[in-house]
């Protein structure tokens, strides 16, 4: 059976009587079972299986019993829930007379034998298919992009109120002496032979020879030093040690899965925040984009609101 997920898609539109009249598919093999109609249309079980036959044969080889089952029926409801949507769009575009030239439908099929990119795959192999397609692309941009704009005030609040993303993380200069368990020593003898080396920096070794002298990093040999890092490049329990130091001072020690540390922040430099004369063409495209979408989420409810959707038969595994 088809997951509860899939009933879903019928419930966005409106409940009409079972008799409502469904076109005769023509062409279309009304014997291998009806899996949905689509107001005066349907869909195939062999259709869906069709669109789906190179996701399936992916999750067999990924997964199987339960798991295969699971994935199977939700890839299911994702196919023919996108079958649904391009058969409302097609059925909104012959409705307001979108047309496509056969001048137009040669030029498009030539580049997009060229270059497949963006097209579904059989739209590159069938002129039908690829005229149905441009179709639906142009009804969508038509009913889409109308009072579609980005305010300048809407790119500068982004920009104020996004700034971390255009903010290079800050980074800090660090030295460290690592110690590793030696073989058959106890994590509680580690921490006693850290504690030590602590002791002599507070008498007044400096950090540089005692990561030369006892620190088994690789780093060691320069005196402990890593360069400059940012926090993201360092394990947690580092980068949590680091916020606390201020620069020159040690950290206490650190444990973490490799070993135990001991840090001495040299220097920080806060991050670089681009100016927004050189992000403000790149914060509009985002906008743009998101705005887009939204505009076709509710494009693609309106035209569900007002269709006849029923799912009409199971799909087998």
């Amino acid at each position: 059976m088809l997951s509860t997920a899939l009933c879903v898609v019928a419930l966005l539109a409106p409940v009409v009587p079972a008799q409502a009249p469904i076109q005769d598919a023509g062409s279309k093999p009304m014997t291998d079972g009806i899996a949905a109609i689509v107001n005066t249309e349907i869909i195939t079980v062999s259709e869906v299986q069709a669109e789906m036959a190179d996701e399936t044969f992916r999750l067999k080889a990924r997964y199987e019993g339960d798991e295969l089952t699971k994935h199977l029926s939700q890839k299911r409801y994702e196919v023919l829930n996108r079958m649904i949507e391009h058969k409302l769009q097609l059925q909104e575009a012959k409705e307001k007379k979108i047309s496509i030239s056969d001048e137009e439908l040669e030029q498009v099929w030539e580049q997009a034998r060229r270059n497949p990119t963006g097209f579904p795959p059989a739209a590159i192999q069938s002129k039908a298919v690829l005229r149905e397609e441009m179709m639906v692309r142009r009804v969508r941009d038509i009913e889409t992009r109308r009072g579609l704009f980005v305010a300048p005030e809407e790119i500068r609040a982004y920009y104020k109120e996004q700034q971390r993303l255009f903010t290079s993380p800050g980074t800090h200069h660090i030295r460290q002496i690592l110690l590793l368990p030696k073989l058959d020593e106890t994590m509680e003898t580690l921490k006693a032979r850290a504690e030590v080396l602590v002791s002599q920096l507070d008498e007044g070794r400096t950090f540089e020879q005692m990561a030369e002298l006892f620190s088994d990093g690789s780093e060691g040999v320069m005196g402990g030093d890593l360069g400059f890092v940012t926090k993201n490049e360092l394990l947690a329990p580092l980068g949590e040690a680091l916020d606390k130091l201020s620069p020159g001072e040690v950290s206490p020690l650190i444990e973490t899965e490799i070993g135990t540390h001991i840090l001495r922040l040299e220097e920080s430099r806060p991050g670089v925040t681009q100016p927004f004369e050189q992000v403000k063409d790149a914060i509009a495209n985002r906008l743009h984009q998101e705005k887009l979408q939204e505009f076709q989420d509710k494009w693609m409810s309106s035209l569900k609101n007002k269709a006849y959707i029923e799912i009409r038969f199971s799909l087998p595994s």
